[in-house]
């Protein structure tokens, strides 16, 4: 294992693991930030996961920079012999409409990937998303990973506007537009019932499934979703 420790700001400590997006390393991320929680240190602000950091703020009041460095090479040396078990995450299932109208990017991602339109969504449904960090916006999951064959660089050029609740990718990642707002990922569906309340339900670490269905379907969901 591979972890540093770094100054992140007067009152801020960064360990920082291997700079990839892998599964394992963000697994490491979190399980090292329940046990800084955990240990309940009396100077703890906030422990933040991200992909590969974790940022650790504290109460500059009550303790320093090398003591906080000290307890946190600490908890690395118990993380390294500590087996990583795969707890049960929560899985939250959604239902996708991939038809054109909604996933304006879907028939270029064919395109770009040389799959067929039916291969996109099959290759995007058919996989269980792991949640590495919440970002960008509240309710923004990051989760991965895309299977390769599907992976798409992002739009050279963002748009100004993605309804909610779109349903993209970009690169290895995928993820659902918690709130109408610019992005420049790839739009191929859109989830049905979404409201700005969803996004904030996905904790990291969480599992995320996408179960396509018909544009009839969809307007059904939306139309149970609103009455």
């Amino acid at each position: 294992m591979k972890a540093s420790i770094e100054i992140a700001g007067v009152d801020a400590a960064m360990v920082v693991f291997e700079a990839v997006v892998d599964k394992h390393i963000n697994q490491q991320v979190h399980v090292l930030r329940e046990m800084v929680i955990a240990a309940q240190p009396t100077w703890l602000s906030d422990a933040v996961a991200a992909y590969h950091t974790l940022l650790v703020v504290y109460d500059i009041q009550r303790t320093t920079y090398a003591q906080v460095q000290q307890f946190l090479q600490s908890q690395l040396e118990q993380l390294q012999h500590q087996k990583l078990t795969n707890k049960k995450a929560t899985v939250h299932e959604y239902f996708v409409c991939y038809d054109p109208e909604f996933g304006p990017d879907i028939e270029r991602v064919s395109h770009v990937t040389g799959l067929s339109i039916d291969e996109v969504i099959q290759r995007h449904s058919e996989e269980t998303y792991h949640v590495y960090t919440i970002g960008f916006a509240p309710g923004f999951a990051y989760l991965g990973d895309v299977p390769e064959a599907l992976q798409v660089a992002r739009l050279d050029t963002p748009r100004t506007k993605v309804p909610a609740g779109s349903v993209a990718v970009a690169n290895q990642q995928t993820a659902i537009y918690p709130r109408t707002s610019p992005g420049g990922w790839n739009i191929i569906g859109r989830v049905a019932g979404w409201n700005e309340q969803s996004g904030l339900r996905l904790k990291a670490g969480d599992h995320v499934r996408f179960i396509p269905v018909t544009m009839q379907r969809f307007l059904a969901l939306e139309s149970g979703a609103s009455s």
